[in-house]
């Protein structure tokens, strides 16, 4: 199940000072386009729940969050996951027009102390949002990168109904090319210099490997 934002804005603006931060097991999900990084989620947390353990994943709930924090509509902040920024002009423009005007330097420290909350709360599937970007230094995490071959990605959208009135060629370009300048952005370097924990070839194995090998993983690391 996706995660409570209910309890997340009463614990965050209940008034009472922060927990200090305390390792905490949690996972970033990585994905090319096509592996689909919220469905390896939502297999992992029932397969978590079988091992009597109690996850959630966060997708969009970290702009939703943000937004809220910010005291804006979602659509003010999206741009940050379309990879954008705002030019100076942008800035100075949208200061004097809109009383909900937020800079893009607080727009984005908003991003990451949000996801970084979710991550010391413990428990939690961060799915994409450059979540290990944001949360390489604190303890407890595990990494994860899903890829595949072009072609086995592109047979994989066109099975999915979403995806049926969709140029997928075209969307598997734009989303590639708009995840790997997001993780860039946000971790500074290239993304072939980014060290994930694991990496998992999505066309060499099935989704009940894949969650078999993560598990392993999170006892390995003693996570669970």
């Amino acid at each position: 199940m996706a995660y409570n934002l209910q309890s997340y804005f009463e614990m965050r603006f209940s008034g009472n000072r922060a927990a200090p931060v305390k390792k905490n097991a949690f996972l970033t999900l990585s994905r090319q386009t096509g592996c689909n990084g919220t469905g390896i989620a939502i297999d992992l947390v029932k397969a978590l729940k079988a091992e009597g353990q109690k996850w959630s994943f966060m997708n969009k709930e970290v702009l939703e969050e943000a937004a809220n924090k910010l005291r804006v509509d979602p659509s003010k902040i999206q741009y940050v996951f379309e990879n954008k920024k705002k030019t100076h002009m942008d800035e100075v423009i949208a200061a004097l027009s809109s009383k909900q005007y937020r800079s893009d330097k607080k727009v984005r420290k908003t991003i990451t102390e949000v996801i970084r909350h979710y991550a010391t709360q413990g428990n939690i599937i961060i799915v994409g949002r450059a979540g290990i970007a944001t949360t390489t230094d604190l303890p407890g995490g595990l990494h994860l990168r899903f890829t595949a071959p072009y072609e086995w990605r592109l047979n994989a959208l066109q099975r999915r109904v979403e995806f049926k009135d969709e140029d997928i060629a075209t969307f598997i370009e734009k989303h590639d090319a708009k995840k790997r300048m997001l993780l860039e952005d946000y971790y500074r370097k290239d993304l072939s210099e980014i060290q994930f924990d694991l990496t998992v070839n999505c066309a060499a194995f099935t989704r009940p490997q894949i969650i078999s090998m993560i598990i392993n993983a999170m006892k390995w690391k003693k996570l669970i």
